[in-house]
């Protein structure tokens, strides 16, 4: 170890002890997801209300060829970051994605890293909120006389009345339990595919052209923000170190495995969305591609149920990841004794405190949600965050891994240095680029490029 290393360790030895003891619930838990349990659980964490954005992804990236080839370049990247993530943990024994952070680089990465998290998380979980309310007051409007206006027709009502299985599955100690909710959230997504699919090939909304219209030219700034909406799509990394962590019989090698078919599965999945969404409605398309298919059209309504069904079973992966980033700073804010790692009595402050941050988490999401009209106003600034899950983190975990190590050689050490510092430069450059057009765009340099079809 070096000698930079080891004064980062020394100087945070009491925090080293601490986070050992408040990760020891989830070191002491046993395996409990199946291999395809996991797999589940990592497509569900990351394919969701993401997918809905990807047909006007595609349309800014110029096209359905040029938006799968950049998602194809983007995924190799994503499967190594999550290759890293798995093997840090393992080598580290780490339950959580900001324990793989603070092994490998220290107390001030770790914090900031558990705030990332946090911000990150909170703002899927209203993005998620915002979706299930747009998916049922379409819904509804399906199969309810319009002029009817009735207080149980409000979509905030509707909203909070769902909300409340969510609130119930977010109050699970362990992300395993979510497996089950996961498989079927994602055959619920499956069949949202396949309508748009089906919708396309029986030519029931007349067809767009797939041209940019408003007068504005496509330009690589317009390119360039496609890029928030792939990584906000394909970022399961917070949530993969807690399934890993779980899985039975864990090893890289057999994480490997179930990253290669979840990414192949949620590749097939945006790439028949955003092709056939775009092939649809061209330069119609909505930044919420389910607005642009009429409300009578009950194929897609039953779609509508099945995205906010995915939604449902999709909140309470990331609440579990920001939950546990949130009791971890807030255990060391306060120098409260760590989470008691015996499974069989949960304690009862541990309980209750786990009850509140819940509780809070799921009213503030709620209560934020019900304000905001459009997912993209949620996805646009959390996409570059998400950036920094994908590329940041990981490669500075393998920088500082690649230091440590001694049984590597000089080129395999060569390599990962090389490789972490692309990953390090890649991440920052998105969250840089899309921090600058989230600014433009609000400040309007930057126009809308497409106007939305509403059949």
């Amino acid at each position: 170890m070096s000698a930079d290393s080891s004064a980062d360790y020394g100087e945070n030895g009491r925090s080293l002890v601490k986070i050992e003891l408040s990760s020891a619930q989830m070191r002491a838990e046993p395996a409990q997801s199946s291999f395809f349990g996991s797999v589940f659980l990592v497509i569900n964490a990351s394919i969701g209300a993401g997918l809905l954005a990807f047909p006007f992804a595609f349309q800014q990236a110029g096209g359905v060829a040029a938006a799968i080839f950049l998602m194809l370049v983007f995924v190799i990247f994503i499967c190594i970051a999550l290759l890293i993530l798995s093997y840090c943990a393992e080598h580290n024994s780490a339950p959580t994605y900001q324990d793989v952070v603070f092994r490998a680089c220290g107390q001030h990465a770790r914090l900031v890293c558990e705030i990332a998290v946090i911000v990150y998380t909170f703002g899927a979980c209203i993005t998620y909120f915002v979706v299930i309310g747009d998916q049922l007051e379409s819904l509804l409007k399906a199969v309810v006389d319009s002029s009817m206006d009735h207080w149980y027709l409000d979509r905030r009502f509707t909203t909070f009345a769902v909300s409340i299985i969510v609130l119930v599955l977010s109050l699970f100690r362990n992300i395993s339990y979510l497996s089950i909710p996961s498989s079927l959230g994602v055959l619920a997504m499956l069949y949202l595919v396949v309508m748009v699919v089906v919708s396309y090939a029986n030519g029931s909304y007349p067809k767009v052209p797939a041209t940019f219209d408003g007068g504005v030219e496509w330009s690589w700034s317009v390119a360039f923000s496609a890029i928030p909406v792939i990584c906000f799509g394909f970022q399961c990394h917070v949530s993969a170190v807690p399934v890993y962590h779980s899985m039975k019989g864990r090893s890289v090698r057999r994480f490997a495995w179930v990253i290669l078919l979840a990414m192949g599965f949620d590749v097939l999945l945006y790439s028949l969305a955003g092709a056939f969404g775009l092939l649809s409605f061209g330069s119609g398309t909505c930044s919420d591609v389910l607005q642009n298919y009429s409300p009578k059209d009950y194929y897609m309504v039953v779609a509508r149920f099945a995205l906010a069904f995915n939604i449902v079973t999709s909140y309470p992966i990331l609440h579990y990841c920001g939950r546990v980033a949130l009791n971890d700073l807030y255990l060391r804010m306060f120098n409260l004794p760590p989470t008691s790692p015996d499974l069989s009595i949960e304690p009862r402050a541990d309980r209750l405190r786990r009850i509140v941050q819940t509780v809070i988490w799921f009213v503030l999401s709620l209560l934020i949600a019900i304000f905001v009209g459009s997912i993209d106003k949620v996805i646009e600034p959390f996409g570059g965050l998400a950036a920094t899950f994908i590329f940041i983190f990981p490669g500075l975990c393998l920088l500082r891994t690649a230091l440590k190590l001694e049984h590597i050689t000089r080129v395999q050490r060569r390599i990962s240095l090389v490789v972490a510092v692309i990953f390090i430069v890649l991440g920052t450059f998105i969250f840089v680029e899309n921090t600058t057009l989230v600014i433009m765009h609000d400040s309007g340099a930057i126009k809308e490029i497409t106007s939305c079809y509403r059949a």
